[in-house]
């Protein structure tokens, strides 16, 4: 507990001057996350046989937060993605120990799941509105909050106990409500006209959130290990902290997109 307390009255403070700085604090910020994250998916995926072609996602993430620097972003994506499968591939010609399919797939797998979730916070920060990035933080904050003190308080019913044994639907049921209020008091300072499209906003984004904690639980079963790393004592690793916002960033970014279409 000491150690988790620690962590967070460092880690914070860091974090909150990052995210009001933005760019070009921002971008290269996450892309040192995005670099640690994918590592630790390629270590964990390493420990149970599978062999990755790790250079091929870094090359890809280099590429790609370049792109992102320069104003390229979703059709780069989808083209680095393409580029990844051809070199993965066209490798395995010219390997005297060709890597299997299961490897490749690994190797995407890693990259969109890591390189092209965390980049929507940069993307994000781009919008022409600036602060928005604080909804992804809110959303997933607040969901994890309120979900831990409702689950505390009157859990009672297991949400999904072959996963995660101590989550509740009560607390489910709380974290949504915890994030509809995080998202609306955030709106009412800084975005008045959209408080009811932002608490919209808060209501699926903290439903995803928690998928994003469920499923990051779920591959680390799979994996056979507690936490992805142990760079935040107390806290694991980078993807054990951004977990929810893996899911929560890309979310966020196109309702964003959305909400600027109709109005």
């Amino acid at each position: 507990m000491i150690k988790r307390i620690i962590t967070t009255v460092i880690g914070l403070p860091v974090l909150f001057i990052i995210l009001h700085l933005g760019n070009p604090y921002l971008l290269p910020a996450l892309f040192i996350v995005t670099v640690l994250g994918l590592n630790e998916f390629y270590d964990a995926s390493a420990s149970i046989g599978i062999r990755p072609i790790s250079w091929a996602g870094y090359l890809i993430t280099v590429i790609y937060y370049y792109l992102l620097f320069i104003g390229v972003s979703i059709p780069g994506g989808i083209a680095l993605t393409v580029l990844l499968v051809i070199i993965s591939l066209s490798f395995q010609v010219f390997h005297k120990n060709p890597h299997s399919i299961q490897d490749i797939s690994f190797t995407l797998f890693a990259v969109v799941y890591v390189v092209f979730t965390i980049s929507h916070l940069v993307l994000i920060d781009q919008l022409t509105t600036k602060n928005l990035i604080w909804l992804v933080f809110i959303i997933a904050w607040s969901c994890d909050t309120f979900a831990y003190l409702t689950g505390l308080t009157i859990g009672k019913h297991k949400l999904c106990p072959s996963v995660s044994p101590k989550k509740t639907v009560e607390g489910a049921i709380g974290g949504v409500f915890g994030s509809v209020i995080g998202c609306v008091i955030f709106s009412w300072f800084i975005m008045p006209n959209y408080i009811v499209l932002n608490a919209i906003m808060g209501f699926g984004g903290a439903i995803l959130s928690q998928f994003g904690d469920l499923s990051a639980s779920s591959v680390k079963r799979y994996f056979g290990i507690k936490d992805f790393g142990n760079l935040f004592p107390g806290h694991g690793g980078i993807l054990d902290r951004f977990d929810s916002i893996l899911f929560t960033a890309p979310y966020v970014f196109y309702y964003l997109q959305w909400i600027n279409q109709i109005n």
